[in-house]
């Protein structure tokens, strides 16, 4: 059974990569670089988000300060090992965002999000089922169910349960309309629009807290945002997650 390691970049989590290793290739497992069966994450939930793009089942070891998704303590990682090895885990499966414009193609997993880029209000709107919501204030985050209760959360105190198949989408900071979230059912696509605001609208579009590109007004651009065809996969082997003091729904 092949194994991928990605590890936090902090002293502790290095050091305890160094020990995990030798623990699992004691145990009959190859560590290698690609083409692994499972990605093992030692680290918080930034590590897990670049884990999730090597798309490959995930396994995760708290090492971060949050690490609301990841389930194993460092001292039981003997312990999931000899689990793994007798497929005694849970597989849960977590919906993806796919994000399309002319000039970006991304995948995300918590959210996608078109933001101000200068210190002034964006001016755009949402479509969904044919219906059109303007908007102006900070800009939009679209999330997933385990993405409500990330960035989203944060706004506006909303959570989704992991199972329902829903996106979220969150108004941030605005003027219009005057609503602060939106759910709506996952098989909707999304259209993301600037509309004419008298001068030149440059906005980013974030995915998973990263800035992978623009929307720009000037060139009538539209970002799309649907259900991605496939899941994430994350093992599980304890049952109690906690996010601020309160066990994960």
């Amino acid at each position: 059974m092949r194994l991928k390691v990605l590890t936090k970049n902090s002293p502790e989590a290095i050091a305890f990569s160094y020990e995990f290793k030798k623990l699992a290739k004691e145990l009959g497992f190859e560590i290698v670089e690609s083409h692994q069966d499972y990605t093992v994450v030692i680290g918080g939930d930034g590590t897990l988000l670049k884990a999730i793009k090597e798309k490959k089942p995930v396994i995760g070891i708290k090492f971060g300060r949050r690490s609301a998704l990841l389930d194993v303590e460092p001292q039981h990682a003997k312990e999931m090992l000899l689990r793994l090895k007798n497929g005694d885990y849970k597989i849960e499966d977590y919906i993806l965002l796919e994000a399309e414009s002319k000039y970006v193609n991304a995948i995300a997993f918590n959210e996608i999000a078109v933001l101000f880029d200068n210190p002034e209000t964006v001016y755009g709107s949402i479509h969904v089922s044919n219906k059109k919501i303007s908007f102006e204030g900070d800009g939009v985050l679209i999330s997933t169910p385990q993405g409500s209760w990330a960035w989203s959360y944060s706004a506006t105190r909303t959570l989704i349960h992991r199972r329902l198949n829903a996106i979220e989408i969150t108004f941030m900071n605005c003027i219009i309309p005057d609503i602060k979230t939106l759910i709506i059912p996952s098989d909707e696509q999304i259209k993301v629009k600037l509309e004419d605001k008298g001068r030149i609208q440059n906005v980013k579009i974030v995915v998973d807290g990263e800035v992978i590109g623009y929307l720009r007004s000037n060139e009538d651009e539209v970002l799309k945002v649907k259900t991605h065809n496939e899941k994430a996969k994350i093992l599980r082997f304890y049952s109690q997650l906690e996010i601020g003091g309160t066990n994960r729904i």
